[in-house]
């Protein structure tokens, strides 16, 4: 299983709403979130404001799954690492940005999203 550092992978690309993660926070599952950009580092998912009091800082994410088909299936160990927006009573938001570090994977979901992340890159630029 590989484990990460605090690094930005340059190869974040942005992706299309039919990009979702699923996972569990403190027992409350969580189904077709949507992510914004990908890297092998992380992620970038968008969550409902109401929800956003769960998401602190440093919280574990369990079992997160990337649902792409094209994607590995294999479960990463996440947690999050930035919380945008939300954290005001008043705030009119109805998505709340959460940014999510990848902390382990399996070798073979790594080297699978690693081609994946080349042949997007490849194609945005071409």
């Amino acid at each position: 299983m590989s484990t990460f550092a605090d690094r930005r992978d340059s190869r974040r690309i942005v992706v299309g709403p039919e990009f979702t993660i699923s996972f569990i926070l403190k027992g409350h599952p969580y189904q077709d979130v949507r992510i914004t950009n990908l890297s092998t580092g992380g992620t970038f998912a968008l969550i409902g404001a109401r929800d956003a009091r769960l998401f602190e800082r440093g919280a574990v994410l369990e079992n997160l799954v990337l649902t792409h088909p094209e994607l590995p299936k294999s479960p990463i160990i996440a947690a999050v690492s930035f919380v945008l927006g939300g954290r005001a009573e008043h705030d009119p938001m109805e998505f709340v940005g959460i940014g999510i570090q990848f902390l382990g994977m399996e070798d073979s979901a790594m080297d699978t999203l690693d081609i994946w992340l080349d042949a997007a890159q490849a194609s945005q630029q071409g």
